[in-house]
């Protein structure tokens, strides 16, 4: 009976309900809230996240982690810009307009090391190079640097930009393709591309890596200077456990798209799986290590954009990234 009651008392104790018992020091460390903002719905270039959180890592590094997905993505960079949100997913082209634009967003880590979109059409249509491009149709999401970056590639084979009409389909690009609205499509590889081959199509693909276009980081993970300045310690334990999840995404494809289809049990897991096995190489590729980028990827994009005008003036590339917080 004693021992019974000894035992009753130190439950109540731990539990924290009874006057006299809180001990003066909590054993366990405090954990930090922080938020991710994604710049899209959950998909493979956000595995190393999921996996993270699914392993526990973040808690690890004292790190109570809440991923979200923006209603308006476009938000959510001035978010993680100002402090408002700890940390968020970009791309590099959106980062430079930032800076441009003296909004103080950085990028700490490139979750892809090389860019993997490509301009596609069905085989059917005979694009087998930019200078095929002329006189056919292409779907435009609308974007400001579209027509720089195809007529970028399109001037190298000689062949002139103003021959392509542009259809407006907003982000509706790859079905108006595969609908066959179109001729020619801007696509990520790695999940349209992939898309292309569940369902039989045939595709030839002009990817901008190796093309005369500079190449450039798409996506990035993003913090703000405001964060990084008053939350260092913070910024490199999410480094940490962020840089352990895609390392282990890229040892481990199969096991770590569990964590993804986990968060995200809607997704298809075909081509979750497919477009993984496909992306985890990818993601430090010739790097050597996850995350790293080079200040002359920033700097020949930053001239790209300044000098096509999609910016007002050329921004600092020491500025705008930093590899100081990568493990």
């Amino acid at each position: 009976m004693y021992r019974r009651m000894l035992v009753v008392s130190i439950l109540i104790c731990a539990l924290g309900i009874a006057p006299g018992c809180t001990p003066k020091e909590s054993t366990t460390p405090a954990m930090t809230k922080a938020v991710l903002s994604l710049d899209w719905v959950p998909n493979t270039n956000h595995t190393g996240f999921y996996v993270a959180a699914d392993m526990g890592w973040y808690a690890a590094e004292g790190i109570d982690l809440e991923i979200q997905i923006p209603s308006d993505p476009s938000a959510a960079l001035k978010q993680v810009a100002y402090g408002n949100t700890e940390f968020g997913v970009s791309f590099q082209e959106e980062v430079t307009v930032a800076r441009a634009n003296d909004i103080p967003v950085v990028s700490l880590a490139a979750i892809v090391q090389h860019n993997t979109s490509a301009f596609a059409s069905l085989a059917e249509a005979e694009i087998t190079r930019a200078r095929d491009m002329e006189g056919k149709r292409y779907a435009s999401y609308g974007l400001p640097i579209e027509r720089p970056i195809l007529g970028e590639l399109m001037a190298c084979d000689g062949a002139n930009i103003d021959q392509v009409e542009f259809i407006d389909v907003g982000f509706d690009a790859f079905p108006a393709l595969v609908a066959r609205r179109v001729h020619l499509a801007w696509i990520f590889l790695a999940w349209d591309g992939i898309q292309a081959e569940l369902l039989g199509l045939d595709l030839n693909t002009l990817p901008l890596y190796g093309s005369c276009v500079p190449d450039y980081y798409t996506p990035v993970v993003v913090a703000g200077e405001k964060t990084i300045a008053e939350k260092p310690d913070l910024v490199r334990r999410f480094m940490k456990a962020t840089a352990r999840g895609y390392e282990y995404a890229i040892a481990n494809p199969g096991l770590a798209v569990e964590s993804l289809l986990r968060a995200s049990p809607e997704t298809d897991r075909v081509l979750v799986t497919r477009s993984q096995e496909w992306l985890s190489p990818r993601y430090q590729d010739d790097a050597d290590r996850w995350g790293y980028q080079r200040a002359e990827v920033w700097s020949e994009f930053s001239e790209f954009m300044h000098s096509n005008r999609l910016v007002d003036k050329p921004i600092d590339p020491q500025k705008a990234f930093t590899n100081d917080f990568l493990p």
